[in-house]
């Protein structure tokens, strides 16, 4: 019996090792984005944040691992979130905050510079934002 024939008859271990495959690239691209996060517009195009400090796809996945890295300039990114929206997100726009005092968040203005600015996160949302 030839090795086509066997596998047409017996296809599960395969389909098993297909889906597996898949599974790990799914949870590695969800946990690193590496497969996509290479490229600029790839990264995008999957509704990523490319870092090019670290060449690689931050997604939004990342507050949840931990993992939404420091931002040379987090205040360029305050118009993508709105009061009301799930901490998870804000923290994907504006990476991970400098300092987190009970409900209220802060991150530096720009690169190098002492100032910053704050956000009031209240039960897991946006509460307030300084825009200024």
């Amino acid at each position: 019996m030839t090795l086509a024939v066997r596998l047409v008859r017996r296809p599960l271990p395969i389909l098993i090792l297909i889906f597996a495959g898949a599974a790990t690239l799914l949870t590695e691209e969800a946990r690193f984005g590496y497969a996509l996060g290479h490229l600029r517009t790839a990264c995008e195009a999957i509704g990523g944040k490319f870092g090019s400090a670290t060449g690689r796809c931050i997604n939004r996945t990342c507050y949840y691992f931990g993992d939404c890295g420091d931002w040379a300039s987090p205040a360029v990114w305050r118009d993508r979130i709105e009061i009301g929206d799930p901490i998870s997100k804000v923290v994907f726009w504006l990476g991970n905050p400098q300092t987190v005092d009970g409900d209220l968040y802060s991150w530096p203005k720009g690169k190098g510079g002492d100032s910053t600015f704050t956000a009031v996160i209240k039960n897991g949302r946006l509460a307030q934002l300084d825009r200024s």
